[in-house]
């Protein structure tokens, strides 16, 4: 193919992407999703649960999500046809390239930042649709790395390389930029409070930052009553109490602190045995304070009860559904589902904590 060619072949693509982006804000324009169904959670074609039979399953495996053909090729309605028109074929949409932290409603709308593609993706399952978010504003997206949903309709992204938080609605739609008050240089992960505060960890600040309900910035972490410091803080997470979990990656640790900033504990060092860390990364904590924490080199994500003891691993290195591949983030809904970033296997699992079999 000539030079003269690609070019133009490049730019008809270019031109086919900013049409779809046009298209998708408009389609997610709302993305007021209708509740999903428990039943619809889970694909039937999978039966994989931890610990394996005979023992009671803790945790189940529900659905595997390699990209938008996993939920507009299961509709046959206006928008999957548009899509495939204006697009292409199904091949050609924007799919996962290095899917990393990820904000879900518990409703079937699941936020997912993708920073090598610098792009939030959107998809609401329920309504079987997808979307992108390229912009905050003016300003193009480059390392979107956080997500969290504040529940009140507003949607917050961190982008690493731009050293910005941003806060948008739902749809994507610019509302304003936090002032971190020069303190922010590269932001990573995001948490929201009970009370509406969000904790952002910063990866080159070597610190966790603190902004009110307001967006108005409180204080960072840790205190003086912390000794060392954070290396490679990206993760953060919070409880129903509010309290603040942070995986302090290069330090092979989980470190804790309560909701007004004071360090609790650590939790796990530097291994490859079960409890210990190779290397740690999302950090999520269900409904009965049991924390998860992803490991990347192990393929894995490790269950802690609150005193740090090891209660159950789920999943190994490799390919297959419930199996990971340098998996980064996670991330638990109001109903007990678990979202993991699946990265090098360019996709997402979604799993189950079953609560009437809970860990002892």
């Amino acid at each position: 193919m000539s030079d003269f060619v690609k070019e133009k072949t490049s730019a008809f693509r270019m031109l086919q992407i900013a049409f779809l982006a046009l298209l998708i804000a408009a389609s997610v324009s709302g993305c007021v999703s209708v509740k999903m169904e428990d039943a619809a959670w889970h694909d039937k074609r999978l039966d994989v649960s931890w610990p394996q039979p005979p023992e009671k399953a803790r945790i189940r495996l529900l659905k595997v999500i390699s990209g938008a053909k996993d939920v507009v090729e299961a509709q046959s309605g206006s928008i999957g046809k548009m899509l495939e028109f204006i697009v292409g074929t199904r091949e050609d949409y924007l799919e996962f390239f290095t899917p990393q932290c990820i904000a879900a409603d518990g409703d079937g709308l699941i936020y997912i930042a993708d920073p090598s593609a610098g792009v939030v993706h959107v998809y609401n399952l329920a309504d079987k649709e997808i979307g992108y978010i390229f912009k905050a504003g003016d300003k193009k997206l480059v390392r979107p790395v956080g997500v969290a949903l504040d529940g009140k309709g507003h949607l917050y992204v961190t982008d690493s390389q731009l050293g910005m938080v941003f806060k948008l609605r739902l749809d994507g739609s610019f509302i304003a930029e936090l002032d971190g008050r020069g303190k922010l240089k590269s932001p990573a992960g995001i948490a929201i409070t009970s009370t509406g505060k969000k904790i952002v960890s910063d990866l080159q600040a070597r610190k966790i930052f603190i902004f009110g309900a307001d967006d108005s910035f409180l204080q960072e972490l840790p205190g003086s009553d912390f000794s060392g410091e954070l290396r490679m803080p990206v993760y953060v997470s919070v409880d129903k109490n509010d309290n603040i979990y942070v995986t302090d990656t290069m330090n092979f640790t989980l470190r804790m602190f309560d909701s007004s900033g004071r360090y609790l504990r650590s939790i796990g060092q530097i291994g490859d045995s079960p409890g210990s860390f190779a290397r740690p990364k999302g950090v999520a904590v269900d409904s009965d304070l049991n924390i998860y924490v992803m490991d990347a080199i192990l393929g894995n994500f490790q269950i802690f009860n609150q005193k740090g003891q090891l209660l159950l691993y789920v999943g190994q290195e490799g390919a297959l559904p419930g199996e990971l591949m340098l998996p980064s983030a996670i991330f638990i809904d109001k109903n007990d589902r678990i979202y993991v970033s699946d990265t090098f296997n360019h996709r997402i699992q979604i799993y189950q904590y079953l609560k009437e079999d809970r860990i002892k």
